[in-house]
């Protein structure tokens, strides 16, 4: 508005006499305004009475413009203060928050990361996709032919429509393979029935997970030029995304009227990279972090308990059964004594978790030496034998913060009601506390008829 204020009473003096110096005009908040001072003699031919008039008019709008001025300026909003980023040390950052190149997909940077052999901060590389999408029935092969596409038009019309149920969205690496396989079936035998619903209880990562796989599964289906498919329409027919523990899929499906009707399953169990990657979840002791380890933390389920408050509840004899029944703990007792024990401070972050175990346990491995000194092998071997105590200890927090080994006992009770007759089930286990249950609750099923 100064621009413009400027020109007006530029132009008027330019009517009259001279122009005005730069010194008569005073500044009012953001406009410059002449003073009451000094007035302009303007040159032209009208009565005193249309001058005065005009005059009126013309202070009146200046008013009100000056008022509309001042709510615009008011009601703008102030433009935040530039703040640099925080600097780390070293040519590469190590710190999760560091790496905003990674985090925000820079593919320059993806690209290195993955050609060293790592994972991308915030991301998860999904494993066995070729041995989950062969026993779950959907190792789609593009290289057939139109014959023995044909030759098995008879069994697929036979075969129930496709319903897959991801347990553990997570990334959406399986998930992003499922959905491929369906555009594609979907393209070829002109199918409208397949569908994958996807259950994530991570409230953080779901959310970044549902949106990256619909953007994805809207340039699949624009590639099959396929004009008979609508692109939103078949994106919302094709893919679901469910905020709930898989402890609930049985529940959903028969809220939904789809139990007996889910043709195949997936359940890849255990933690995603992008958990562990952020120090403030909590997942990892090689960073320091709060001892949180909730897959749920934004949810307001006030029965959810933190690591930190979980350690504060628990007993010596309990916190003991828990390490060897959740990680196979060979030295649960002496390690529950030490960190919940008579005279105890229960740690508050992961590094003090951490440095805490391998105090308590790095006597009791190099109990073995004797009293030889250690050479440089057994102090590296002693090492590796603390850093997997530390892992196996957070493992069994983690998992009975979660309530793990309940749901995945609820969604194996389940299992009968949600598959549809000839339906495939998929389970990938980390460690013998899934395993077990997996493998006793399919065998005791197949004796059961």
């Amino acid at each position: 508005m100064i621009a413009y204020y400027t020109s007006f009473l530029w132009m008027m003096a330019a009517g009259g006499s001279l122009p005005l110096p730069a010194s008569s005009f005073a500044p009012v908040g953001k406009k410059t305004i002449a003073p009451t001072s000094h007035r302009v003699n303007c040159r032209f031919a009208v009565s005193s009475e249309l001058q005065n008039n005009e005059g009126g008019a013309a202070a009146s709008a200046a008013e009100k413009e000056e008022e509309e001025d001042a709510t615009i300026l008011s009601s703008t909003p102030s433009k935040p203060p530039h703040r640099r980023r925080e600097r780390y040390s070293g040519r590469y950052p190590r710190n999760f928050k560091h790496k905003y190149k990674e985090r925000s997909g820079d593919e320059e940077t993806m690209e290195k990361v993955l050609a060293k052999g790592m994972t991308p901060a915030g991301t998860h590389v999904p494993i066995m996709v070729k041995e989950c999408l062969h026993y779950m029935g959907l190792n789609y092969d593009s290289s057939k032919t139109k014959k023995e596409t044909d030759d098995e038009e008879t069994k697929k019309t036979q075969q129930p429509p496709l319903l897959v149920v991801d347990c553990t969205l997570g990334y959406g690496g399986h998930s992003s393979y499922i959905l491929k396989h369906l555009v594609e079936t979907r393209k070829d035998d002109g199918s409208s029935s397949g569908r994958l619903i996807a259950f994530d209880r991570d409230s953080i990562e779901i959310k970044k997970t549902e949106e990256r796989l619909r953007n994805s599964l809207r340039e699949l289906i624009q590639s099959t030029d396929d004009p008979t498919m609508d692109i939103d329409d078949a994106g919302d027919a094709l893919f679901t995304a469910v905020n709930q523990n898989f402890r609930t899929v049985g529940t959903y499906l028969s809220s939904t009227d789809q139990n007996g009707k889910v043709t195949n399953l997936l359940a890849d169990l255990g933690l995603s990279s992008m958990q562990i990657d952020d120090n403030d979840r909590g997942f990892t002791y090689k960073r320091e972090g709060p001892l949180d380890m909730r897959m749920n933390p934004e949810d307001d389920d006030a029965t959810t308990e933190t690591a930190h408050d979980l350690l504060k509840r628990l007993r010596v004899r309990k916190l003991r059964s828990m390490l060897r029944e959740n990680s196979d703990e060979e030295f649960a007792a002496e390690i529950a004594a030490g960190l919940v024990g008579k005279g105890a401070t229960v740690p508050k972050t992961t590094t003090e978790l951490a440095d805490r175990v391998r105090e308590i346990v790095r006597p009791l491995i190099e109990k073995q030496y004797g009293n030889k000194k250690i050479n440089n092998h057994e102090r590296k071997k002693t090492k590796r034998q603390l850093d997997s105590t530390v892992a196996r200890v957070m493992q069994a927090i983690r998992i009975e913060v979660n309530g793990e080994f309940e749901a995945l006992e609820r969604l194996l009770e389940d299992l009968p009601k949600i598959l549809a007759p000839g339906g495939r089930a998929v389970f990938l286990t980390f460690h013998s506390g899934e395993d077990r249950r997996v493998k006793k609750s399919l065998k005791g099923g197949f004796q059961r008829g």
